[in-house]
């Protein structure tokens, strides 16, 4: 019967933990409401008593206890401008150019030797993965911002925002912003610096650096070891909790995303 009552879609790893603590407060509001009215006082406290009981047992199960939590909450999150210009993507230097496919860009590095093809699988070389290591060391000391300003046109401006854990590249206005979690900038920088001892032209580099990020194994800004997960939903989340999580490459210690499988 349990696992009857059980949502896998708002429990476990696709708990949304925002959701939770909001329906619990909201939860203990109302039983302590329903607790201190005088009239009936013995037989208020068995309500009480019972709405925690059922309430704690539907968060635990189902994620939540108001109806409608998942369809709810990301819009009230938008309404009241929480997080409202934050992506939910980690972003990239890259963009959404369609100048260089991805085919191209996987043949240049197994070409230049960076990735190498061990049957079916792909593995970044060792050497190079130690250059890209100490790049990012360097980029970490330095103005993360005057080195993405760098490796991007001279048309577009770059602002560190949120005490320097997100980097915003504009083209002249909000439709243009993209926004790069700190790691994502300080791996993609290096990335590209990297790849320029490969004869590799400049767009292909850019376009190469974004998709290196799928070999990272420690986080570019803090060393601490990546997890493989997937990515929180329903208020962490501008997409709907009934979508399959996406499996990402994140760090615990920074709480961010550095890719996105």
């Amino acid at each position: 019967m349990l696992t009857q009552l059980r949502k896998p879609e708002y429990t476990g790893e696709n708990r949304c933990w925002p959701c939770t603590v909001l329906n619990a407060i909201l939860l203990l509001l109302a039983c302590v409401v329903i607790a201190v009215v005088p009239k009936n006082r013995s037989r208020r406290l068995g309500v009480a008593a019972a709405l925690g009981l059922v309430g704690g047992a539907a968060i635990t199960l189902r994620g939540y206890f108001i109806p409608g939590t998942p369809r709810i909450a990301p819009r009230l999150r938008d309404t009241v401008g929480f997080d409202s210009r934050r992506p939910t993507e980690p972003g990239s230097i890259a963009g959404d150019s369609d100048a260089v496919s991805g085919e191209f860009v996987m043949e240049t590095l197994l070409d230049a030797g960076v990735i190498h093809a061990v049957g079916e699988s792909l593995h970044l070389d060792e050497p190079f993965r130690q250059e890209w290591r100490s790049e990012m060391t360097r980029i970490r000391g330095d103005d993360l911002g005057k080195a993405v300003q760098d490796v991007t046109p001279d048309s577009v401006d770059v602002e560190l925002v949120e005490d320097g854990d997100w980097v915003v590249i504009s083209a002249g206005g909000p439709e243009t912003e993209r926004w790069l979690s700190r790691s994502v900038a300080i791996a993609e920088v290096a990335g590209e610096r990297a790849l320029r001892d490969h004869d590799i032209e400049r767009d292909v580099r850019t376009q190469s650096a974004s998709a290196l990020r799928a070999f990272l194994s420690d986080c570019p800004n803090c060393d601490e070891p990546l997890e493989e997960t997937t990515a929180s939903r329903c208020c962490g989340s501008g997409t709907s909790p009934l979508s399959p999580p996406d499996e990402v490459l994140a760090c615990p210690a920074c709480r961010q995303y550095v890719f996105t499988f």
